[in-house]
C-alpha cells in the first residue's frame, strides 16, 4: 500500500464557500456481550461532522497555451481564516487528491475526484468595494 502523495496548489477560488454537514444518524449494529454471554444489538449514534467546498483554478501552461484546471476541494473541520474565503481570492493549498464513489437514489454509480485541504493560505484577497 501507498502512502499518499502531498500536493500543493496555487489558484484562484471559482465560487463562494458551501459549508455542510454530515449529518448525525444512527445505526445499529450487532456486538458480543461477555455478561450474557451472546450477541446482542446495540444502536450506535455517529456524530455530525462540519466541512466546507469550495472551486479552486489552477493554470497550467502548455504548448498550445494556458491551460485552466478546476478542483473541488474538501476542507474538514475548517478553521478562521478559510471562513474568510470568497470568490476571486487566491489560495495555496496542501493536500492530497482523493477519488471517491457512491450510488444515487435511483441506483446509478457516480465517481469523481476531490482535493482534501490540509493547510489553507490566502496569497491575495480579492478588493471589495462597497457602494456608498
Amino acid at each position: 500500500m501507498t502512502t499518499p502523495t502531498t500536493t500543493t496548489l496555487i489558484g484562484f477560488l471559482g465560487k463562494n464557500r458551501e459549508i455542510r454537514d454530515t449529518r448525525e444518524r444512527t445505526t445499529t449494529t450487532t456486538v458480543y456481550n461477555q455478561v450474557i454471554d451472546g450477541e446482542e444489538e446495540i444502536e450506535v449514534r455517529i456524530p455530525s461532522r462540519t466541512y466546507m467546498k469550495l472551486s479552486l483554478a489552477t493554470h497550467l501552461r502548455t504548448a498550445s497555451g494556458i491551460e485552466t484546471r478546476w478542483h473541488d476541494l474538501i476542507l474538514w473541520s475548517p478553521d478562521r481564516d478559510a471562513f474568510l474565503a470568497r470568490k476571486g481570492d487566491q489560495v495555496r493549498v496542501t493536500g492530497r487528491f482523493e477519488e471517491y464513489c457512491f450510488e444515487t437514489t435511483s441506483g446509478e454509480t457516480r465517481a469523481g475526484v476531490h482535493f482534501v485541504v490540509q493547510t489553507f493560505r490566502f496569497l491575495r484577497r480579492k478588493i471589495r468595494c462597497e457602494a456608498a
